[in-house]
């Protein structure tokens, strides 16, 4: 295969084939002369192509002309402006694009482009005004056909033409715009002989104008001279010859040498940026049929290089054909050398193999019959299951039931304390989730064993669902949701349902909605009938659904957040159940961010009973707030003489349950996620982090490492609660750093000494701290000896804490002789705020700011009495007292003497 790409490869390469554009300005003879020099020139180039378009003396379709090049990916573009003030922008645009630009024959405003080529004008003009004076002498009289108004060739030619006929003796009567167009010139030179009859030559521009004004003027019988310019073959040679004009200047073409500078620019190899063509003679009658028996011999030439040109490239093709043919043919080969090999290899393995396919056949038709076997067990197991569970569920009713209606009865006792009627508001709350899931999943297994029956009967939908949406305006109000109720039905429009268990889609529905919709705000509930079928749509403004779990979500067990479930994941599928067994769909629409829609059709049917009034509700409004509402809490926990407890969990009712349990001993605040626990600890500093591992937003590991990470909380202590009991889960705790665990479902003594250990343990450290650091006044008759700042022992805290006592110690050092250092100061340099400051020192030391600042200077004094000569007035101010007699009172307030006596006493030693 590797010799077949190489030969393809070798046939089939090419050189890069350049696109060049050619701009003409218009489509006179001049440029037809060019445009045949430019493809005489290409044939010569292979490797390159050309496309000319003519603008026909239309800035607008010039413009056009040099985007198209540009657009389609030419190399390299050619242009002759027709107007220099029009196309100049185009030109600039192009070039600072990137694409290369040739300029010729007319000039643009400016230098950006590439090159220029054109004749000399204004020399072209002098020459003219030089033959001028040869054919009518001294003195002649001169009109002046002008070219197109803005062209630089024709302002440069009358530049070149006035200043040659004043050196020569001439008058140039008058001038007139002809446009380069034989039509406008023939106006022009009529206009000009009504002025001036008494002329003796009229220079053009070009030839089609001075061929004009030497036809308008044979018309009057003037007895006029003409010349103009451009000498092309076909119009004005011709002319010279047949006596029409008197004289033409020949002006260089040249398309070849533009060829070979585009081409030298595309290789990047050296060319002549500004190119001026050389001016030649007049073509006068004299040498005009020289010129035109040259030009026709050209054309016979030319014809016969295209004619060449055309058989050297059928050579070519007939040679790469024939090559392409040659190199295919080998290809062929091999790969028919190589097939018919395969072939054989092929047959060989199959005599091989076949034996080996055979006994695994036999092995898979025994794995097959296995794997049957196992699969009827796996089914017999999991109906087991199935089964057990669903009895389990019905015997967790009788239970369920013993509790739930003392629970209730204890709820509404009077005779509770706060925090017992809290407490019994939570319990009665899950004792009623838990019954209706209890319930969800016996209809659910009902309906899967197909022995859930519906039992219809005409009711009046718009009565019912207003009764059933009442039950949610408390709540609503509660949590400030617009909640909106659009019925659409007439009050006597009746219809055939299973009244229970749409009353159940709604409440799942309804419940779903306000579960996930934040404080603020908007559910909407609307109904219709539409053609025969009844519609009705819960939508919220609630965080969404991701598009990936839109169509798993009515599967059984199905969670959306499957790492921090807000559900058992059976509502919705059960909703489902009950809706397909009225013949009806229900669908979601769901955007995260946005909220989500559920809408529910159900065909509208009739049963032979008349319309009943709707049965007492299943689900009523004291159902909706216990399940729904918020449990208010008593306002003890602002108590600022307890130590400081912040507790973050996702589950309200677990907060709310440990505010109730840990509130006689703390202050407790509350955070619903990490993320918001790391705000509310680095601003309140708490004694002590209770957290659940299991959180949205951010869990509780990271939450733990973060709050251990930043040097304001490291200290606090942390206690993770989870349902975890693994291992490696717990060692994943440690890891980030907690200080201990309480399994779910916790005891309550466990989980209070838990937390009181901690507590304990945290003061501890804080007084080996103080002590170590900063110890308390020794007694008078205590030896002083010399001592340094001391930092704290090692088992006083983490890495990160001796790093900020030690920072702390190094800029107390610093700033000592500072009278003016204050808290203020001290956390500023420290990098926190002064509440976030002073309870990290506090919880370190147990001394304020202020008294572990005067400590360490009076420590700092002791030394500096005891080691040196100092008087005491310059060691009070060098250790920051700003008065000798304060510093003294303080002085003997810690350590029990003066600084006098203290010298009096070791002199005496």
């Amino acid at each position: 295969m590797l010799i077949i790409s190489l030969l393809v490869s070798s046939s089939c390469q090419e050189k890069k084939q350049y696109r060049i554009g050619v701009s003409q300005c218009s489509q006179d003879d001049w440029r037809m002369k060019m445009n045949d020099e430019i493809n005489r020139e290409i044939m010569f180039h292979p490797e390159a192509t050309v496309e000319i378009r003519s603008a026909d003396d239309n800035n607008a379709k010039q413009i056009a002309d040099i985007s198209y090049f540009r657009d389609n990916g030419f190399d390299i573009i050619i242009a002759a402006p027709n107007e220099a003030e029009a196309i100049t922008p185009i030109i600039k645009e192009v070039y600072e694009s990137g694409i290369p630009v040739i300029v010729f024959d007319r000039n643009i405003n400016g230098d950006t482009y590439t090159a220029f080529q054109g004749a000399d004008n204004f020399r072209i003009g002098k020459s003219a005004a030089h033959y001028a004076r040869h054919l009518i002498g001294e003195g002649g009289k001169v009109l002046e056909i002008y070219g197109l108004e803005g062209s630089t060739p024709a302002i440069e030619r009358h530049d070149g033409f006035a200043e040659g006929a004043a050196d020569e003796g001439l008058t140039l009567l008058a001038s007139a715009h002809g446009n380069w167009d034989y039509d406008a010139a023939a106006q022009a030179a009529d206009s000009l002989f009504n002025l001036y009859p008494d002329a003796d030559m009229v220079y053009a521009h070009n030839d089609r104008m001075a061929i004009a004004a030497s036809e308008v003027a044979r018309k009057r019988g003037l007895n006029i001279k003409t010349i103009g310019i451009d000498a092309a073959p076909e119009i004005g040679i011709k002319a010279v010859a047949d006596s029409v004009i008197d004289a033409t200047f020949l002006y260089p073409t040249e398309g070849y040498r533009l060829i070979r500078t585009a081409l030298a620019v595309l290789n990047g190899e050296p060319f002549e940026r500004i190119v001026t063509l050389p001016v030649s003679s007049p073509v006068d009658i004299t040498n005009a049929d020289i010129l035109l028996l040259q030009n026709e011999s050209l054309k016979e030439e030319t014809a016969k290089i295209k004619v060449l040109k055309g058989q050297v490239d059928d050579f070519w093709s007939r040679h790469s054909a024939q090559t392409t043919l040659f190199y295919a043919s080998v290809a062929i080969l091999i790969l028919l050398v190589g097939v018919l090999f395969l072939l054989l290899r092929t047959f060989w393995q199959r005599q091989r193999h076949q034996r080996q396919l055979m006994e695994q056949n036999r092995l898979l038709e025994e794995q097959r019959d296995a794997q049957k076997a196992l699969n009827e067990q796996l089914n017999a197991a999991t109906q087991s299951k199935l089964v057990f569970f669903t009895n389990v569920s019905h015997d967790l009713r009788t239970p369920l039931t013993l509790i739930a209606e003392p629970v209730e009865q204890l709820v509404n006792a009077t005779n509770l304390t706060p925090q017992q009627n809290v407490l019994m508001k939570i319990a009665n709350k899950n004792v009623r989730i838990l019954r209706r899931l209890i319930n969800q999943i016996l209809d659910f297994r009902k309906y899967e064993n197909g022995k859930l029956d519906v039992s219809l009967s005409e009711v009046r939908f718009a009565t019912l669902v207003m009764d059933w949406a009442e039950s949610f305006h408390a709540i609503a109000r509660k949590r400030d949701i617009r909640l909106s109720v659009g019925i659409d039905i007439a009050d006597d429009f009746s219809l055939a349902l299973d009244t229970e268990k749409i009353e159940r889609v709604f409440f799942n529905l309804m419940s779903n909605a306000f579960k996930y919709t934040p404080d603020n705000g908007r559910i909407t509930f609307a109904t219709e009938i539409r053609g025969n079928e009844l519609i009705f749509s819960v939508e919220d403004s609630g965080r969404g659904i991701a598009e990936e779990d839109l169509s798993n979500i009515f599967d059984r067990f199905y969670q959306v957040d499957k790492i921090h479930p807000n559900g058992s994941g059976i509502g919705l599928s059960l909703a489902k159940a009950f809706v397909e067994l009225h013949g009806g769909t229900i669908a979601v629409e769901s955007k995260l961010g946005s909220g989500s829609k559920f809408t529910v059709v159900i065909p509208v049917c009739h049963v032979a009973d008349t319309a009943e009034p709707a049965a007492p509700k299943a689900i009523g409004r004291n159902e909706v707030d216990v399940e729904l509402g918020e449990i208010e809490l008593d306002s003890r926990y602002l108590d600022a003489e307890k130590p400081l407890l912040l507790v973050i969990d996702d589950n309200e009712d677990i907060r709310k349950m440990i505010g109730e349990l840990l509130g006689d001993d703390y202050t407790v605040i509350f955070a619903a996620n990490g993320k918001e626990g790391i705000h509310l600890a680095a601003k309140y500093v708490p004694d002590l982090i209770v957290c659940d591992v299991m959180m949205p937003v951010m869990d509780g590991l990271e939450c733990c490492r973060r709050i251990k990470d930043e040097i304001s909380t490291s200290h606090i202590p942390v206690l993770l609660l989870t349902a975890c009991s693994m291992d490696e889960q717990r060692a994943q705790g440690y890891e980030s750093g907690a200080d201990a665990y309480v399994a779910k479902p916790f005891n309550t003594a466990v989980l209070k000494s838990r937390c009181k250990n901690l507590i304990e343990n945290r003061r501890r450290i804080k007084n080996l701290w103080a002590n170590s650091g900063t110890p308390l006044a020794p007694s008078p008759q205590e030896n002083a000896r010399p001592a340094t700042i001391p930092a704290p022992a090692p088992t006083a805290g983490s890495d990160i804490e001796n790093e900020f006592y030690a920072r702390f110690l190094e800029i107390v050092s610093a700033e000592m002789g500072n009278p003016e250092l204050n808290v203020d100061q001290l956390a500023s340099k420290m990098g926190l705020g002064r509440s976030q400051f002073y309870r990290k020192i506090k919880a370190l030391t147990n001394y304020t700011p202020v008294e572990l600042l005067r400590n360490l200077r009076l420590k700092r004094s002791r030394e500096l009495l005891a080691t040196t000569q100092k008087t005491i007035s310059e060691i009070a101010y060098e250790v920051g007292f700003s008065a000798p007699a304060y510093f003294t009172r303080c002085y003997k307030e810690s350590f029990g003497e003066t600084p006098s006596e203290l010298r009096e006493r070791l002199a005496a030693n």
